[in-house]
């Protein structure tokens, strides 16, 4: 159980959440495990009598009947201090679709307004993105609960009307008013895995094909199924021949791929179901930082990548008429430049 920091007695509350921005940093790093230790605070796996955890469930949850229908389906965490005390609480379940959802999250009213409950949702992202896409949580509509979630990342996805009026016994209030609706709040929370040696296989080869024309249709609405079906030839030939090829994966599937050659980006596809995440700034990043990529071109029918390579330093230089294969597309071709030239 590794331990990154001692925790030193009297330790004020905005000192824990200065230490909260480190704790980010090495949830980054560790490997999957059941404990962990964090200036002697321990996160841990439960997975026996969990209802020992009631009166902590129901500090956010207040009917011990809603909590039955997720507590044994889901996985339960404790954060505990240095004498063994239970300062936080969560479970999470799985609901399919590459989501989990943060089911249930609270902390000891002394403990509260320390960051422990921060400490814990990222500690959970980490543990739960390198096998799924996004985490969500549903609230009532609540100043100081939305505000918290917000403040972890998570942002509006949708609402259930009526929702607490009709699951519940009683009326839930918080913030002097009862709740009605559900909100919903999502994060993005996968991981990749980055390969940097990819052997290109005949079956990693066709993998990327197929991500591709998944990608294409969604980023490239100008491009008809013919113009599609005349691609794919060349596509497949440059996937086999380009300088460099890294690709992203998470879990056993690869979600995103990047091809350079000389100081140049010459392709950038990531899967629609991953779009948003942060997946191809990241193989950018790779791109430049470790392979010197100074370069792109970028379908001037296609502003959003357009807009994206220029939020990421890039520049128009040039502008062609025809794409590489002499079809009718226009190129916009990009330059990155330093920030003492902008």
């Amino acid at each position: 159980m590794p331990v990154l920091y001692q925790y030193e007695a009297g330790l004020e509350a905005n000192r824990c959440l200065q230490l909260f921005s480190l704790f980010r940093k090495y949830c980054l790093s560790l490997p999957q495990a059941d404990k962990y230790t964090f200036f002697k605070m321990k996160f841990e796996r439960i997975r026996s009598d969990k209802k020992r955890y009631m009166d902590l469930l129901l500090l956010a949850d207040e009917q011990e009947s809603m909590i039955d229908r997720y507590l044994e389906r889901g996985e339960m965490f404790v954060l505990q201090a240095d004498d063994g005390e239970s300062v936080c609480v969560a479970v999470v379940t799985d609901e399919g679709g590459g989501i989990c959802e943060l089911k249930n999250i609270a902390v000891v009213p002394t403990f509260q307004g320390r960051g422990y409950g921060c400490m814990m949702v990222e500690y959970l992202c980490r543990r739960y993105g390198d096998n799924f896409v996004s985490m969500t949580v549903g609230t009532g509509e609540s100043t100081k609960t939305v505000s918290f979630y917000k403040k972890c990342g998570f942002v509006y996805s949708h609402s259930v009307p009526d929702f607490f009026t009709l699951h519940y016994d009683h009326p839930i209030v918080e913030d002097g008013r009862i709740l009605s609706d559900m909100l919903y709040f999502r994060k993005r929370i996968a991981r990749p895995t980055v390969f940097r040696e990819v052997k290109r296989t005949d079956e990693c080869i066709t993998e990327l094909l197929q991500l591709w024309n998944e990608s294409v249709r969604v980023s490239h609405h100008f491009l008809t199924e013919a113009d599609i079906e005349r691609l794919t030839p060349f596509v497949c030939q440059a996937l086999r021949t380009v300088a460099a090829l890294v690709i992203a994966c998470h879990g056993s599937r690869i979600i995103g791929f990047i091809g350079m050659e000389h100081r140049k980006i010459e392709m950038l596809f990531v899967s629609p179901d991953y779009l948003g995440c942060g997946f191809g700034r990241m193989l950018v990043d790779v791109a430049v930082r470790e392979y010197g990529c100074r370069y792109v071109d970028v379908n001037a029918q296609n502003p959003q990548a357009a807009g994206f390579y220029r939020h990421l330093g890039f520049r128009i230089f040039e502008r062609s008429e025809t794409d590489g294969q002499g079809n009718p597309f226009p190129l916009l071709r990009m330059k990155l430049v330093e920030r003492n030239d902008l």
